[in-house]
């Protein structure tokens, strides 16, 4: 097994990586011992430690895309800041899910979509940002197939 050490993560993560930043990264990793998931190509593996780590240990992308897997759900960027709490709860559920080959459903889904938008204008307005805001209900002017036949295209004139 490759041993954790400063060079190892230089090689890593750059040589140029600040010497505080490389002595968190080598407490975080030695604590693993012989689980090196954050070495893993599978982004659900990634996002199984990721998520309860303090320091990002892999690409982020990477981290993104297994969390999402992981909630079973789009997770905004805004939450990992305002809600990591919330996050890391949803998470240890879905690793609950994962064991014993549950799924996400769809309701449960847009419910958490819904909540983390609502997060995100809360904050907005509390600290006076600004946030557009788009309705997605549907039109009464769209046919059975949902295509608008208000002959209005969107587009200002």
């Amino acid at each position: 097994m490759t041993e954790i050490n400063d060079t190892y993560i230089r090689e890593r993560y750059g040589a140029d990586l600040p010497q505080a930043n490389v002595d968190k990264l080598r407490t975080a990793m030695q604590s693993y011992r012989d689980n090196h998931w954050w070495e893993s190509d599978d982004p659900t593996q990634v996002a199984m430690y990721q998520i309860f780590e303090d320091i990002l240990m892999v690409d982020f992308s990477k981290f993104h895309e297994g969390l999402e897997k992981l909630v079973g759900r789009p997770v905004f960027t805004h939450e990992m800041g305002m809600n990591v709490e919330g996050l890391r709860e949803e998470a240890r559920l879905g690793i609950k899910r994962l064991k014993n080959g549950i799924g996400t459903s769809e309701g449960y889904k847009e419910i958490a979509v819904r909540r983390s938008i609502k997060m995100l204008e809360d904050y907005c307005q509390r600290t006076g940002k600004q946030f557009l805001k788009v309705d997605l209900t549907e039109a009464s002017d769209r046919d059975e197939n949902g295509i608008d036949q208000s002959g209005y295209d969107g587009w200002m004139n």
